[in-house]
């Protein structure tokens, strides 16, 4: 019985020990292109996400839409892909707010909106 407890625990300490190795990371890796198909093959390209950039046609045409119903304090961020609301409308004007903002500039609209009491 003695004997089991004292390899458990030894096993133990060992499964411990193993743990605080030393943060330095040795690891290499290394790259090499093996194309094997022949030169006409085409790689494969990582696709990257296209920056958005401000538009500022559309912040105006949305900050427009925004006055004539009314609706003030409303922070307007346009970009090509996307339309971002920010800042406190009056209490039951924020889904107004969101759908003019969406007419006008035809494109999705991030609501950040806080309706005030």
């Amino acid at each position: 019985m003695k004997i089991k407890f004292l390899a458990v625990l030894g096993l133990a300490a060992v499964a411990g020990l193993a743990g605080c190795k030393s943060a330095t990371n040795t690891t290499t890796v290394t790259n090499t292109n093996t194309n094997t198909m022949g030169s006409n093959m085409a790689m494969a390209t990582p696709m990257s996400t296209p920056m958005a950039m401000p538009d500022t046609a559309t912040k105006a045409t949305v900050e427009d839409a925004l006055k004539k119903k009314n609706i003030m304090g409303v922070t307007v961020d346009a970009t090509t892909t996307g339309i971002t609301l920010r800042g406190s409308v009056a209490k039951g004007k924020m889904a107004e707010a969101v759908q003019a903002a969406q007419e006008a500039g035809k494109k999705p609209v991030k609501n950040e909106l806080t309706e005030m009491k």
